[in-house]
Order: structure tokens, then C-alpha cells, then sequence
């Protein structure tokens, strides 16, 4: 297969099924190290590939490297990291400060972290290394100087320290204040597990079919499809619901994600697969197409001697579900909770039952005279740490502000 491939895609498939054997084979440096330089040849542009091809090869690279981030990180600490976006960087451009953000990560490694190089994922917007150990995650600016006499209030490294720190601040707080006054807090809501067997089994039916199409049922009216580039329409169209009987049907194109995955979102080259599986999905030689009667989120519970309802319905941005409860104002679980089963591999009645369970929660956590919820505890904070390395003359690196490594960073 991979001698008739286009080199680009060459090159993604070896990047990917290289990254689905580590940790058992090779290491997670040299690894993002290739990565890296993929990206680098790609800016440096190819007689063979428009500048859009190229465009696309690069955010796909960038894709696979979010595996990484998926792999290691809580979705909590993902979505702290990301709410700072930006065009994806010149990793040329930045020549030997670049280079130095590799030096940290070796750094890093040897401390018994496993880094990530930020620049080469959509996911991560602050700072050039994320460090992730057995007590915690550590972010690092890496600045290819030495330290300075005194720390910087103006301009770009001040700006970036102070999203960092406030950053900090949030995850091991679990609360802080914008500017403006709007309060950000955290409180613990478990999402239901991903169903990757599933889906395995699912793409290797898939494979194996002479039609090129499988399906799997997580219930009545829950179905996902895997289908090839081969499959013919028809196929597909024959195990589509009618959608006559369902109260509020829902589709969802799985690959749609490569180009807007999140923190609870993932592409499907992010799922824990083989590396041959991994790379047909980010291809689209595979599909996965998920067909759910969202309606189903539809539910009536007691907790104690308070009744509740929970109303699924369509949003502005997607599915919502509202919670009325009486003697409360209603309160409303967003298109961003909410669509974690449509565009996951979650089965659409393990989604009611957390929403039940955390519904139930709200219920019983209520000062006297306050609304839904409102006893409830902030989330155990991160152990999360902040800090900035700096080139020390020909002698190594140094820590600054704080150390490098540390709590964030320990044995595993």
C-alpha cells in the first residue's frame, strides 16, 4: 500500500504508526523531534504540492501530534491550555529558539516527565513545553537567553506570563475572576468512557466486509456506522434510520473533527487504535458516521422528595438539554457537554444516566434560599505549575522563576 501513496501521506502514516508504539517502542522526544521536522519541510514548500495541499499535510501533522496531548492530559487541563488559539506558528522561522525548546524537552524527559512540544499540536496555546508526570502537569516557557536582572511588565513575554499564571491559578484553585468580574469555576462532572473496543471491532468488520461497511448498536435507535471510500452510497443509505418514529434525530461525521477537535472532542486519529486504523481515519480512508435519536436524553427523576425533568432540545450551537426542577430556575447542560455523546463513541443512554446522576446532585446540593447546585464543593484542584527555563551562558539550562522541575515533574 504505502508505495502507491502521495509522499505527504507517506510521511503521515509513518509519523502515526510510529506514535501508536510508543511508549513500547522508541521515544517520545525523538519522536516529536520528526514531527517537528515534517512540519519544517512542508513550510519550506515542494515543487510536487500547491500551497494548500501543504497547508492541509501541515495541520495534519499538527492533528497527529494532538494524540499526544489526548493521550496524557485530562480534558480539564486540555481545555485551560487551549483558550488562548492562534494561527499555527512558523516552526522554521523560529530557527535556534526552536531548537532550544527541544533541549528543555530532553530536559524534561530525563526529570521523568513526558513533554510536549506545544507548537506541534492544535490543542495547546500556552507555552512551549508542556511536562506531564506521575504528581502533575507543568507548562514552561523556554526563552534561548540567559535570565534576565529583572522580570518584564510590558510587551509579548509579559502578556505570556500572565496568561500562564493565571492559568495556574485556575487549575489549582479550580476558580478565578476574569477581568471584568465574571467569576470561572470548576466543579467535578464525570463523562461516561469512549467505547474504543467498539469502535475497533467496528473498523476491522469494516475491513473485512466485501461491501466495506459494518455497523454497531449501543442501543435502539444508536448506531454507528464505518464505512471505506469504496463503499457504495447505497449501502450506507440502507441502514439509515427512516427517522419517522424519532424525536429529535442527529448525524455526526466523525472526521469532521480533524479539523475542529477539542479538549472532550477528539479526531479519530486521536483514538487508542492501531497505527494502521489511526492513519485510515485521519486519511478518510475510513469513515465512522454515528445516527442517535438525541431525543432519548428525555428524563423524569426523584431525588428525595423533589421531582425533576430533563428536556432534551435543539440550541443555537447544537443539542442542549434543560433541567427544570420545581421551586428552581431552570438550568441548562451546554451543546458542549451535551454533544460529548453524538461525536464520541458514547452510547446515547450512558449519557442520560450521568445527566440523571449529576442532575440529582444539583438537587441535593442546595444552600437554603439558592439555586441548583449551589452547596456544591469547587473541584479538587491540579497540581499544576507555571514557569520559565532560560539558557545558562554554555553551562546548560537554568530555571526561572521557578524551578523546572519539581512537583509537576516527579520520578514516575
Amino acid at each position: 500500500m504505502s508505495g502507491t501513496l502521495d509522499p505527504l501521506a507517506e510521511v503521515r502514516r509513518s509519523l502515526i504508526v510510529e506514535f501508536a508504539a510508543l511508549p513500547g517502542e522508541g521515544d517520545v522526544v525523538a519522536w516529536q523531534r520528526r514531527l517537528a521536522d515534517a512540519i519544517i519541510d512542508a513550510e519550506a514548500g515542494s515543487p510536487q504540492h500547491d500551497s494548500a495541499e501543504l497547508k492541509w499535510h501541515r495541520h495534519l501533522l499538527r492533528v497527529i501530534g494532538d494524540a499526544l496531548v489526548h493521550a496524557l492530559l485530562p480534558a480539564h487541563t486540555i481545555r485551560a491550555l487551549s483558550r488562548h488559539p492562534g494561527r499555527p506558528p512558523s516552526l522554521s522561522a523560529q530557527g535556534e529558539d526552536f531548537d532550544f525548546v527541544f533541549e528543555c524537552a530532553r530536559t524534561l524527559r530525563r526529570s521523568g516527565a513526558v513533554p510536549i512540544v506545544a507548537d506541534l499540536t492544535t490543542l495547546v496555546g500556552i507555552g512551549d513545553l508542556v511536562g506531564w508526570g506521575g504528581g502533575g502537569v507543568g507548562v514552561y516557557e523556554c526563552k534561548n537567553r540567559t535570565p534576565p536582572m529583572r522580570m518584564s511588565t510590558s510587551g509579548r513575554v509579559a502578556r505570556q506570563r500572565l496568561r500562564g499564571e493565571r492559568t495556574e491559578e485556575y487549575l489549582t484553585g479550580s476558580r478565578i475572576e476574569e477581568e471584568g468580574g465574571p467569576v470561572r469555576e470548576a466543579y467535578d462532572f464525570p463523562l461516561p468512557e469512549p467505547e474504543w473496543e467498539a469502535v475497533r471491532d467496528l473498523l476491522e468488520r469494516c475491513l473485512a466486509a466485501p461491501t466495506k461497511l459494518a455497523t454497531h448498536s449501543f442501543g435502539t435507535d444508536d448506531t454507528l456506522i464505518a464505512c471505506s471510500r469504496d463503499t457504495v452510497l447505497d449501502d450506507v443509505a440502507d441502514q439509515l434510520p427512516t427517522g419517522e418514529h424519532l424525536a429529535m434525530p442527529a448525524m455526526a461525521v466523525y472526521s469532521e473533527l480533524i479539523e475542529s477537535a477539542d479538549h472532550r472532542l477528539w479526531a479519530p486519529s486521536s483514538y487508542p487504535l492501531s497505527g494502521d486504523l489511526r492513519w485510515r481515519l485521519l486519511e478518510n480512508e475510513l469513515s465512522v458516521i454515528r445516527f442517535v435519536d438525541m431525543g432519548a436524553l428525555e428524563a423524569e427523576f426523584t431525588e428525595g422528595a423533589v421531582r425533576g425533568w430533563l428536556t432534551p432540545r435543539r440550541g443555537e450551537h447544537g443539542f442542549e438539554v434543560g433541567l427544570d426542577v420545581a421551586g428552581f430556575e431552570p438550568i441548562t447542560f451546554t451543546h458542549q457537554l451535551v454533544g460529548f455523546c453524538l461525536w464520541m463513541p458514547v452510547p446515547v443512554s450512558a449519557m442520560r444516566a450521568t445527566l440523571i446522576d449529576h442532575a440529582r446532585v444539583l438537587v441535593a446540593q442546595v444552600e437554603p434560599g439558592q439555586g441548583l447546585g449551589s452547596a456544591m464543593n469547587l473541584a479538587e484542584g491540579d497540581t499544576f505549575v507555571y514557569s520559565t527555563a532560560y539558557r545558562a551562558g554554555e553551562a546548560g539550562l537554568v530555571p526561572g522563576p521557578r524551578p523546572l522541575t519539581g512537583p509537576a515533574v516527579p520520578d514516575p
